[in-house]
């Protein structure tokens, strides 16, 4: 059997969790944020507010992965210090048997 290229099954593992019954119900309440609109302005197809819309989105989208891209180059940083450190560690027996 034939196993699918890792973008497109990390595609649909997101879509699966995107789906799923803890997430599903926020998706109302980040729409009305993002866009500044209640759910009956949002029903109503309005050119002004699908650009809002759009505009707010990528801005949400853009700070949520600097946030996390931040946190992860962080997490690496703090990991290369550490491997760095790690007979250091190895001495205060912080690292167990040896192996960081």
């Amino acid at each position: 059997m034939k196993s699918l290229p890792l973008p497109l099954a990390a595609f649909f593992a997101g879509l699966i969790s995107f789906l799923s019954p803890c997430v599903l119900p926020l998706v109302p309440g980040y729409l009305s944020l993002i866009s500044g609109a209640g759910l009956e302005e949002l029903k109503a197809p309005q050119a002004q507010l699908m650009r809002r819309v759009m505009v707010n989105s990528i801005g949400f989208i853009l700070g949520f992965s600097v946030v996390f891209i931040v946190l992860g180059a962080a997490a690496t940083e703090i990991g290369q210090i550490l491997g760095i450190y790690k007979h250091l560690l190895y001495s205060f027996r912080i690292a167990p048997n040896g192996h960081f």
